[in-house]
């Protein structure tokens, strides 16, 4: 990379004339301010959040049920022998069974204290508890995946904003070359020492020059708005880091020192956050099964009551039925099971183990998927190591191609197109030198991002 280091003085002399009205953005400070403003962590933190409230609601359907009632009544009293099903809107009439209806009217008073308590529920409780903690694991997994996907996609939007910025500044010097080339080519057809047409055709390349400037300078411009977009920041204009136009060859060695993992580990949170969804839906699985089982029930209650109907079915004063007459308490253990709903459990288990199976497929896919990127980066890092070791000669032969040419075409033996392709030989090599660096880094980021060690490799910035 010790050509970069020469480009390096012509590039860091523009951005520092421009960097002193604009805001200097660090990839450190990006990565900081990114993780305390993208509004997705600030959702994933409050769902985390919430999983960790479910644990304490699961620990707590352990306590008992406890309710408490007092009424006053005013009404009718007339009965029929018979039982029936009370349906849960069907007032209970005690008594008042006589040979005609009447319409006096009474008065009562009921206070009722119920308590019901599940003592065995053949493990339910357990695994309403493990499923709220495996609802934390997972909310977990998706945040801290959330995380490293953003520190990616932010080291990779800077190492991109790197790259433009860089190909801006070649394109603005190409654009200066042509202009240089088609101002003496002018004179030379002017003075009717070159055809016309060389300066038609210099002119033409000035102008291709400039479009290829004006697309890479959008493209540049889109770059920094979705950069602003994943970071929060509220800048109007902003440069990156010039230190990183010349990074020193130690520095890069740190850098590929520090993915050198070769393996995909259960620790990625990629594929930490498949297997966590994988292992919250095996403990909705085991909730499933857990809720049709039968449950044994501690039941109580105490009850007190007053009418103003004597024991000998004389209807009193209204006022005496305020004051409670009669007292009760009954206490029982029941045991409850839905036998029918045996299928239910049948049929929602197996929704759920397929579903499961789905996500343990999902697991497997994403841990083959990581070991193929693994692979695919290692090829484009031995590819990048490869160039870097051609374009310095690469870009030599270019120079003395265009100063050969440019001798020459003065000279009257090389023409306005073999010029013309030796100058733009020269720009090519000039763009294959500049993006050496960026293609270095995203090939890192890329190795570092599968193999867990993107944290690593981002201390280096």
């Amino acid at each position: 990379m010790s050509k970069l280091v020469l480009m390096a003085f012509a590039v860091m002399t523009t951005a520092a004339a421009v960097g002193q009205t604009k805001a200097v953005i660090s990839l450190k400070g990006a990565l900081n301010t990114a993780l305390v403003n993208y509004p997705e962590l600030k959702s994933k933190r409050y769902l985390v959040a919430s999983a960790e409230a479910t644990v304490t609601d699961a620990e707590h359907q352990e306590l008992p049920a406890f309710f408490f009632s007092d009424q006053v009544d005013l009404g009718t009293d007339n009965g029929v022998g018979g039982s029936y099903f009370p349906m849960g809107i069907i007032p209970s009439t005690s008594g008042g069974i006589r040979t005609d209806n009447i319409t006096s009217t009474f008065s009562g008073n009921l206070g009722v204290a119920y308590l019901q308590h599940e003592l065995y529920n053949f493990g339910l409780n357990g695994a309403r508890i493990d499923a709220a903690r495996s609802l934390v694991d997972f909310s977990n997994a998706d945040y801290q995946e959330s995380t490293y996907l953003l520190q990616y996609h932010v080291a990779q939007l800077y190492f991109e904003l790197l790259r433009y910025r860089l190909l801006v500044n070649v394109q603005q010097k190409n654009i200066d070359r042509y202009s240089v080339l088609y101002n003496y080519i002018k004179a030379f057809t002017k003075s009717g020492i070159k055809p016309g047409v060389d300066s038609s055709i210099a002119n033409a390349e000035v102008s291709r020059a400039r479009i290829e400037y004006v697309q890479s300078s959008e493209a540049y411009r889109k770059l920094k708005q979705e950069f602003l977009y994943y970071t929060g920041y509220k800048v109007a204009d902003f440069d990156i880091d010039t230190t990183l136009y010349g990074l020193p060859e130690e520095r890069l060695g740190r850098m590929q020192q520090s993915v050198a993992g070769e393996s995909v580990d259960n620790g990625n949170p990629v594929l930490a956050f498949y297997n966590n969804r994988w292992e919250y839906s095996l403990s909705q699985e085991n909730l499933i099964s857990k809720s049709y089982l039968p449950k044994l029930y501690l039941v109580g209650s105490a009850w007190m009551r007053g009418s103003s109907i004597s024991p000998k079915d004389v209807f009193g004063s209204l006022s005496t039925g305020l004051d409670y007459s009669r007292y009760n308490y009954m206490a029982g253990i029941a045991l409850t099971y839905n036998i029918v709903d045996l299928l239910h459990q049948s049929d929602r288990t197996t929704i759920q183990h397929l579903q499961t199976e789905s996500m343990q497929q999902d697991a497997v896919q994403q841990r083959t998927e990581l070991e193929h990127q693994l692979q695919q980066a290692d090829i484009a890092i031995q590819a990048v190591m490869e160039r870097e070791r051609e374009i310095p000669r690469l870009l030599s032969a270019a120079q003395n191609v265009f100063a050969q040419k440019s001798a020459q075409y003065n000279a009257g033996i090389a023409n306005i197109t073999e010029l013309e392709e030796a100058s733009y030989l020269l720009y090519k090599a000039e763009i294959d030198e500049v993006e050496l660096l960026p293609d270095l880094l995203n090939t890192l980021l890329n190795k570092a991002v599968t193999n867990n060690t993107l944290n690593a490799f981002l201390t280096n910035f």
